[in-house]
């Protein structure tokens, strides 16, 4: 069926550093405030070294086929997805707009395009909720003690940075957000200070 108005579904994304979204893959990157579109990778769903009719002239996704963006059509069936993983550690999940074209399933969709709605990230990164917020432009919030207790992520080995701050992925999200505030307040440079306070002819005019 072909889609106007956007179903929400709900997804997770691994958070690639410093401010991308991708699939579990790390295969498909999410840009920051561009819509992702679906592209057909030409085999069955037998297989993947099964080769399948040429669709590449075709709208993703297929019914014969496995593209298409995914997501599941509730709340719960992701979070017992997330609970599977082990490496749910720098993960965010959340809402996510689709449309176009859009098969459903029983417990989800495979869609032609979606943007990220609404997310939330996991304990590990949850000092770059506000930082990924902006960058996609779309809320983004700490992970709610309710989803963290049904997803019951294992705990991983912990790292010391030289910051001095001990987190378990492989940089400090704290002090990423921090040298982030840092830039933004940079001071100008002399020449740019000199040049806006070197009088201009029309300033006497």
């Amino acid at each position: 069926m072909i889609v106007r108005e956007p179903i929400v579904g709900w997804r997770q994304w691994n958070f690639m550093y410093p401010h991308f979204l991708a699939n579990l893959g790390n295969d498909t990157i999410y840009v920051p405030r561009e819509k992702i579109e679906a592209h057909c990778e030409q085999y069955s769903t037998i297989g993947t070294l099964v080769l399948r009719k040429d669709h590449s002239e075709q709208q993703a996704p297929h019914l014969t086929c496995t593209c298409g963006i995914y997501a599941y059509k509730e709340k719960p069936r992701l979070l017992r997805d997330i609970r599977n993983i082990d490496s749910g550690l720098r993960l965010v999940y959340g809402e996510i707009n689709l449309w176009g074209k859009v098969i459903e399933h029983e417990d989800g969709y495979r869609a032609q395009f979606g943007y990220p709605k609404r997310l939330w990230c996991t304990p590990a990164i949850e000092p770059l909720a506000g930082w990924i917020g902006y960058v996609y432009g779309v809320p983004c919030e700490v992970m709610p003690s309710g989803d963290d207790e049904e997803i019951k992520i294992k705990s991983p080995r912990i790292t010391r940075f030289a910051c001095g701050h001990y987190y378990h992925v492989g940089f400090c999200p704290k002090c990423f957000v921090l040298n982030i505030k840092a830039k933004r307040m940079e001071p100008r440079t002399k020449a740019a200070t000199a040049s806006r306070a070197k009088p201009r002819a029309k300033d006497f005019s």
